[in-house]
Parts: C-alpha cells; sequence; structure tokens
C-alpha cells in the first residue's frame, strides 16, 4: 500500500533542458532591445544636428564642393573688393606668414579674447530692462567685420591656396587691412567700431567698455558689442531702424530681426518673460562625448561625494578631461545650477583622476535629464538689488580653504553668481564668511554702477543676506577688534558701505539661504528646491520644437556657407 506521507518527499526529476545564465556564470545584464538607446535625446535636438553641412578640412577638400567653391570665391571677392592687401614682390629681409582656408558654419560668436567682449552680466541687466520695458530687441551680425580693422604695421602674407595670380605666382599679398587670426584683427575692428558709434553720439559704458549708450531728450539706444555679434535694443524701433542704415553705409551689416540665438544662446521671449538656453550646445557636447546614450541624473553632484587631489587613479591622458571641462564652462551663461559641481571639477585640471571624471561624466547625465531647462527672466519693473552670500568653511580636504558662493537679483531677475575656492585659509567662519560678504559687495556696486549710466535709480539700498551672525555684527560694529587686523581692508570697505546706507547687510536663516548650492553638493529636494529660487526652469512645451530656424515648409534651415568660411593667416 503506497504510503501518501512517503510520497510528499519524493522529488520529481528536473525535465526541461534549459540552463540560465546564472547556471553558466553570466551575470552581465542582457540588453532586451539590442540597438535601442534607453535614454534617447529628444528628436527636435538630433534633427538640428543631423541637418549640418559638412565642414572640410582643407581646401583640397573643399573645392570638390560646388557649394564650398562658390563661397570661396565670394571670399575671395570681398577681400579684393575691401582692398585688403595689394600683391608685391616678395622683400627678403621680412617676413612672410602663410595662410590657410577655414572652413566652419558659423553658429557662435568668434570668443577671441583680443577683442573687449560684453560682459555676461552686461548682457542679462540689458536683457531684463528690456523686456521689463517691453522694448524692441534686435540682433545684427557684421559680414567679415574683422577685414573692416586698418593695420598699422607692415604684414606680408603668402598668396591664398587655389587663389594664386597667374601673373604674379611669386608675390606676396602686403595686408593692409585685418585678416582672421591676425592678433591685431579684433582690436582693429573694436577701434573702428567704437570710433564710429562715437562719431554718431554714443559714449562708451564705464562699467563695461563693450557697451554703447545713445541718449537724448526723447530717445535712448543701448549697443552690445560680442565681437561681430551685436544686440542693439531701444523703446523705439525707428530709432534702430535709422541707426542700421547709418551703419550699412561703412560696414557690411545685417539685421537678423528680433533677438533668437546670440553667442549660443536660444531667447525665446514671451508674455510673461524671456527664456535663456542653451539645449543646442548641451545637446552637441552630449554626442561629441558620446554621453548622449547615458542614464539622466537628478543633480550634478551626490551629496556624498568629496573629492580631492589623491582621490582615484590618474588619468593616462588629461586632454579629454580638460577639453570637456573648458566646454562646460561655457554653459555658466545660463545654467547657475551646476556652478558648484563645475568649480569642483575644474580644480583637478592639472592632474585629473578617474574620480574626478567620473564627477564630469555625472555633470553631463544631469544635463542630459535637465536638456530643456533654462534661465528665465522676468517681467520685472521693481528694480531692487539683492544679494546672497555663503560659504563651506575649510571644505577642501587639500588645503583646508573655504569655498565661496555668492548671487545677485535685479527685482526677481538673476544676473551673477559665483561659487569659487576662496585664495587664503580662513582660522574661523566668521573670517571666511566676511570675505565672501566683501566679493558681494563689490559686484553689488559695481551693478549700482551700471545701473547708474543705464538711468536706473533703485529706491532703496541694496540687501546683502548673510547666514552668519558673526558677520552681520563685524559689518555693523565700529569697534575694530584685533582678531580681525588681517581682513582690515575687507572690513573697512563693507563697513564705509553700510555706514554710507549704501549697503544693508541682513541676517537670513540657513535654511532659508538660496547659495548653499553654490557651496556644497545636496540632496536632490533641496537641489531641486534652489534650482527653482535660482530662476531655472524647464522651458514651456510650446517652445520645445522652435530649434534653429525653419523654413516656410517647416525643414530645419542649416546656415550656408556662402558667407561662413574665412580666410585665416597662418
Amino acid at each position: 500500500m503506497l504510503n501518501m506521507q512517503d510520497s510528499c518527499h519524493v522529488a520529481h526529476p528536473t525535465t526541461h533542458p534549459m540552463t540560465t545564465r546564472s547556471q553558466a556564470n553570466i551575470f552581465k545584464p542582457k540588453p532586451m532591445f539590442p540597438g535601442i538607446i534607453k535614454y534617447p535625446l529628444p528628436k527636435a535636438l538630433l534633427a538640428a544636428q543631423t541637418h549640418g553641412l559638412h565642414e572640410p578640412t582643407c581646401y583640397t577638400e573643399a573645392s570638390k564642393s560646388p557649394e564650398w567653391r562658390t563661397a570661396m570665391n565670394q571670399e575671395f571677392t570681398a577681400l579684393l573688393k575691401n582692398g585688403t592687401w595689394t600683391l608685391v614682390p616678395p622683400n627678403p629681409h621680412s617676413n612672410v606668414v602663410g595662410c590657410k582656408w577655414v572652413f566652419r558654419i558659423k553658429r557662435k560668436a568668434d570668443g577671441s579674447i583680443e577683442s573687449p567682449v560684453i560682459k555676461p552680466i552686461t548682457i542679462r541687466t540689458v536683457l531684463s530692462l528690456a523686456v521689463a520695458s517691453n522694448w524692441d530687441i534686435r540682433q545684427l551680425d557684421v559680414t567679415n567685420a574683422f577685414l573692416h580693422g586698418v593695420l598699422s604695421e607692415d604684414v606680408y602674407m603668402t598668396q591664398p591656396p587655389g587663389f594664386v595670380h597667374s601673373s604674379y605666382p611669386t608675390h606676396v599679398c602686403h595686408l593692409r587691412k585685418a585678416l582672421y587670426g591676425l592678433k591685431q584683427a579684433p582690436r582693429a575692428w573694436y577701434s573702428r567700431l567704437s570710433n564710429r558709434l562715437l562719431n554718431l553720439g554714443f559714449h562708451g559704458c564705464k562699467s563695461d567698455t563693450s557697451l554703447f549708450i545713445y541718449r537724448s531728450s526723447k530717445d535712448l539706444i543701448l549697443f552690445l558689442i560680442y565681437v561681430d555679434d551685436i544686440i542693439v535694443t531701444s523703446p523705439n524701433p525707428t530709432s534702430i531702424n535709422t541707426l542700421i542704415t547709418t551703419l550699412q553705409t561703412d560696414f557690411a551689416l545685417k539685421d537678423l530681426g528680433p533677438l533668437h540665438f546670440f553667442l549660443g544662446v536660444e531667447a525665446h521671449k514671451t508674455a510673461s518673460g524671456m527664456y535663456l538656453s542653451q539645449r543646442r550646445y548641451i545637446s552637441d557636447l552630449l554626442q561629441k562625448t558620446n554621453m548622449h546614450k547615458a542614464k539622466p541624473v537628478s543633480s550634478p553632484m551626490s551629496s556624498s561625494t568629496v573629492l580631492s587631489q589623491h582621490s582615484g587613479t590618474s588619468l593616462s591622458d588629461s586632454s579629454v578631461y580638460r577639453s570637456v571641462v573648458g566646454s562646460l564652462q561655457y554653459l555658466s551663461l545660463t545654467r547657475p545650477n551646476i556652478a558648484f559641481a563645475l568649480n569642483k571639477v575644474c580644480q583637478y585640471m592639472h592632474n585629473p583622476t578617474e574620480d574626478h571624471w567620473s564627477a564630469v561624466k555625472r555633470i553631463l547625465r544631469h544635463l542630459k535629464h535637465t536638456i530643456h531647462h533654462c534661465l528665465f527672466l522676468h517681467r520685472e519693473t521693481t528694480f531692487t538689488i539683492q544679494a546672497f552670500s555663503d560659504v563651506d568653511w575649510a571644505s577642501c580636504p587639500d588645503d583646508r580653504r573655504s569655498t565661496t558662493g555668492y548671487c545677485l537679483y535685479l527685482g526677481r531677475n538673476l544676473l551673477s553668481w559665483t561659487s569659487r575656492k576662496q585664495c587664503t585659509v580662513s582660522r574661523s567662519s566668521t573670517e571666511s564668511e566676511y570675505r565672501a560678504v566683501a566679493q558681494a559687495a563689490t559686484k553689488i556696486v559695481w551693478l549700482q554702477s551700471l545701473l547708474s549710466e543705464l538711468g536706473i535709480l533703485p529706491s532703496t539700498p541694496p540687501i546683502l543676506w548673510c547666514d552668519n551672525i558673526g558677520a552681520t555684527y563685524l559689518a555693523a560694529n565700529p569697534i575694530f577688534h584685533a582678531r580681525t587686523k588681517h581682513i582690515e581692508i575687507d572690513v573697512h570697505y563693507v563697513r564705509d558701505l553700510v555706514s554710507a546706507k549704501a549697503l544693508s547687510i541682513r541676517f537670513v536663516s540657513s535654511k532659508d539661504q538660496i547659495v548653499d548650492t553654490f557651496t556644497k553638493p545636496l540632496p536632490t529636494t533641496k537641489f531641486n528646491f534652489l534650482r527653482d529660487n535660482l530662476n531655472v526652469r524647464e522651458l514651456p512645451l510650446g517652445l520645445w520644437g522652435s530649434i534653429g530656424t525653419t523654413t516656410s515648409s517647416g525643414q530645419f534651415d542649416t546656415p550656408k556657407p556662402s558667407d561662413k568660411d574665412k580666410l585665416e593667416e597662418g
């Protein structure tokens, strides 16, 4: 007789032939959809890249393309028409420099440091004023800008490749006007443009030499210069049109219409304000670093991350690290929320390690997560100045220097921010906080000077919020203690501003301190809260598709190369 209790313990043989991955010692996750990116970039951003024209690297390659041949012919004709050089026999006692064709589709400014350029805070200040007053904002571009500058030195150059004169093949070009690549070119261009503006009645702004102001009893025009890219704004559109017409008699000036794309920054004007976005730049950077397939993260740095010079093994090739970090710095125009993380990774450019590179990749992953976030400028009519300053005392594990952070508001609009390591070691938190207060006060005084030149006088003194009681007492206390003598200059500078009622130092609770995000890594919830207070918000859904210029058929209109390639002295 069969015993039922015993039958419950009978083991049934395994008849299924399947061998699992773990049984075969395979523990690597299996991709469920090979060839499909799990976290793709928006299609509109990718479309803006895939429609770009190919950029040749040499004359031989470019000469095979009808479009680039046409572009070179137009450029060469423009050079001759401009009287850029004269052909002369070579002088054996003169140095002759070479030249080459550079083929680029221009999407952002030259960026040369040799020419005075407008400060980012000046751009944001002028845009805030223009948006608040509903002024007309126009963008201008100067074709062959550097070629308008007249040289004062004798410079000789070989004839351009592909355009050697058949009758004088051994002659050289004696340059009369500047060319791209010459160190004198940006300065010569700026000098000629600024002199023309001064002749038209403009005066240079003392706070920023790249801002020119025209003021009369009935009119006001603000003229901002960034090399060959220009923003002009005025309450009177007719005045702008008249100015453009006048300048077109001297320069090959293009009126690009209302401001949409300036220095790689998209500008979207709405009824409530203006959005400044660099999503195309972020998309290009993610593609360049092969991080477009990476998993997004919600913060640029983990709250538990502590970086030092000796954390991790050194990279075999640090050039990629420096290149990517340098590219990230350009995002400081519109993305204050990554300022602290970027400041940290910038401190290890001389000898980056694997840990530092991981921190850089996390910033890129965060940018992918927030690719549609941008800086918002409110249509603000209250021009009061407020600033916040904070310090993470002795936070650097390598040298125990403190990290300073401050931000500056005009009304509700964020105009300036900083996250940086202090130059000296502070012996107390009060000392480090006071150094940060002095730096923020300096920026406030500069902004007051700029606003004064623009004709804006805030009705109340600026307020500087600090979460260190000792620093606030030190600013108001006329008694100078011996233990603060080594920061005497900062103390007297701030105290003089306070006593003159030009600045008010007030205490703010640490939980309400906005600039915490500039001094330390934060948990995601607090980071997102402070990010919103910095006016970094997501672009409205209706503006997501407006990338670049679109034609009437809805196709992306890439810039034509006909007027974008340049002959560069090499």
